[in-house]
């Protein structure tokens, strides 16, 4: 994958071990580089020493801090205000959309079994927020929705 359009750096905060495990493997195996955070506490202390262009992909239901706590906390950081955020949702979640559609985050994507899905989300999510001029934020939102349902069909 081509990360030079954003960071090849990336924050991944998952609580369950199984899955973040699962997620930094795919991630690495595409070239990007993984902290592994195991909450959101232990996120916002990571960032401290991690660089400004991280890409952050956080779980959104983790116990302590929920994923939409850490984003607010994020974006309330000076230094992270521009700072990019993917939210990981379980498919058939839908119950939170519209939390999604009403938080700050800069795109989404759903954890799925499949290695090679769940890599191509991210890279589909990233190169989705790289995009110049940059796609009003819902319809990016719907659009990376609607391609990753179709794709893990």
């Amino acid at each position: 994958m081509d990360n030079s359009n954003l960071a090849s750096t990336i924050l991944l905060v998952e609580d369950t071990l199984t899955q973040a495990i699962f997620m930094q493997h795919c991630l690495e195996k595409k070239g990007f580089q993984v902290h592994l955070a195991r909450s959101g506490e232990k996120a916002l202390t990571m960032l401290e020493t991690l660089p400004a262009d991280i890409l952050i992909l956080t779980d959104i239901n983790m116990p302590g801090m929920d994923g939409y706590e850490l984003l607010e906390k994020i974006r309330l950081i000076d230094s992270r205000q521009s700072a990019k955020i993917l939210l990981l949702l379980t498919p058939g979640n839908f119950d939170e959309a519209q939390k999604i559609v009403d938080s700050t985050a800069d795109g989404i994507v759903f954890k799925s079994g499949s290695e090679e899905k769940f890599a191509a989300q991210v890279e589909l999510a990233v190169a989705m927020i790289s995009q110049s001029p940059e796609p009003n934020r819902e319809i990016r939102l719907f659009n990376q929705a609607y391609l990753q349902i179709v794709d893990l069909q």
